[in-house]
């Protein structure tokens, strides 16, 4: 399966009908092209703070999941597109960024080596993240030893969600020191995810 994903600028609510349009106007694009989906799902989790709107090819051979991911607890959405096809996965990546303000990894990666700036943009690189790159690694495996706890949790959250196992050192040396409990907690996991991974 080809994975990508679309980060959207300034976490929108999806639910807030212009948004919901925009992603709608992505959808039926796809359709034009000969990809329609329907809705199967919408749903809120109290536990996972996640709310996720998901849509699946009509069409069984194409095997594509469109599923729009507003994380209400790091408060970041995205689009993540899995399809069979892997022009379908580039082609609705594109249409997000035609449609939506999405963010770049050159932007993210600039933004992140800033001395001040908003963690949760960490979070948004770590999920572009599709195969390991140098500068992604840096940037991100550098937030670990930041000063401030929040960003190195979302610097933790974003080395859990690539699993690239170039991580594993710097994941070690944090834990080594972490005294706060959700930056402690999310390295924990991320050493787990990224000591498996074979990437």
């Amino acid at each position: 399966m080809h994975n990508r994903r679309a980060v959207f600028r300034d976490n929108p609510d999806p639910n807030n009908p212009e948004v919901f349009e925009k992603i709608m106007a992505v959808i039926h694009q796809l359709a034009q092209e000969g990809v329609p989906l329907e809705l199967v799902s919408d749903e809120t989790s109290e536990m996972t703070q996640l709310n996720q709107i998901m849509w699946q090819s009509v069409d069984e051979s194409l095997q594509t999941e469109l599923t729009i991911v507003h994380d209400l607890h790091d408060e970041i959405c995205y689009a993540t597109i899995k399809s069979k096809q892997s022009w379908i996965s580039k082609r609705a990546r594109e249409l997000f960024h035609e449609t939506m303000d999405c963010y770049t990894i050159n932007e993210l990666i600039e933004l992140c080596q800033k001395r001040f700036f908003d963690a949760r943009l960490l979070i948004a690189l770590g999920l572009l993240g599709r195969k390991p790159d140098a500068d992604m690694i840096k940037t991100i495996a550098a937030a670990l030893d930041h000063d401030l706890p929040k960003a190195r949790y979302c610097a933790a959250r974003a080395a859990a969600i690539t699993q690239w196992s170039a991580f594993v050192p710097d994941l070690e040396m944090m834990l080594k020191m972490e005294t706060d409990p959700s930056a402690r907690e999310i390295a924990e996991h991320a050493l787990e995810v990224c000591s498996r991974s074979k990437l």
